[in-house]
């Protein structure tokens, strides 16, 4: 027997999904709503749920990022579009599967019936990102990476073997790839393990305040950023 959420910005289309499958789907025994992203993650992190009906068009919020942060406690996130146009993207996060609207019950009870069990967050699965470059997929433990540079649409991963890889997406994407309050961005420029962090040097007068990682290397810091740094690295 399943829990299922439901997540779409208009309460019509909430019903209608949910109708959908208390008639097709006897095996989902519990369905719940969210309107938006917020109320999603909120639910998702409180109440255990084995199935997640995304639509992909949230208001203002992109369903297909929201359904990244999802998967890390629903295995299985099926998406709902009026449009066909997002299906490739969609299935990059490893969806189980792609609804059009209106939606059609065969298919539906076909996505449901696809639905793996319930299992246990894995926390090592958590605890990694995946990289690819054109040469090979590399994936890497979060204790593995000292700070991610950013540079317009690309980001350098500097390792604590020393070892740099040169990977496509800005620096705000591997942000979101890597949320985890291991990770802080202290510029925008940079994003650090806090695993890593040896201190910080407090700049005088006209000078910036710069972090210094474990190794030795400096990094600056936004002195926007500077309060709530010191925060997450007291683990506040």
């Amino acid at each position: 027997m399943y829990n299922a959420l439901v997540v779409d910005d208009e309460a019509d289309a909430r019903n209608v999904m949910r109708r959908l499958i208390e008639l097709f789907c006897p095996e989902v025994t519990a369905v719940s709503e969210a309107e938006n992203s917020a109320e999603a993650l909120r639910m998702i992190v409180q109440r255990r749920y084995d199935l997640a009906f995304v639509d992909i068009q949230l208001n203002g919020e992109s369903g297909i990022e929201l359904a990244e942060k999802l998967g890390r406690h629903c295995p299985n996130i099926i998406f709902v579009s009026a449009y066909d146009t997002y299906a490739v993207e969609a299935f990059q996060t490893q969806a189980l599967h792609y609804l059009l609207k209106p939606v059609d019950p065969e298919l539906l009870q076909q996505a449901v019936a696809r639905a793996r069990t319930q299992e246990p967050v894995n926390a090592d699965r958590q605890n990694r990102i995946v990289l690819s470059t054109k040469q090979k997929v590399t994936v890497l433990r979060h204790e593995e990476v000292r700070y991610v540079e950013g540079e317009g649409n690309y980001c350098t991963f500097h390792l604590t073997d020393d070892k740099t890889i040169l990977v496509s997406h800005n620096l705000s994407y591997y942000e979101r790839q890597l949320d985890s309050p291991t990770f802080f961005r202290i510029h925008q420029s940079y994003l650090v393990n806090l695993q890593h962090v040896g201190g910080m040097v407090v700049g005088r007068g006209t000078s910036n305040s710069e972090v210094e990682l474990t190794n030795g290397k400096k990094l600056p810091i936004a002195r926007s950023r500077k309060k709530n740094f010191l925060h997450a690295l007291a683990g506040e």
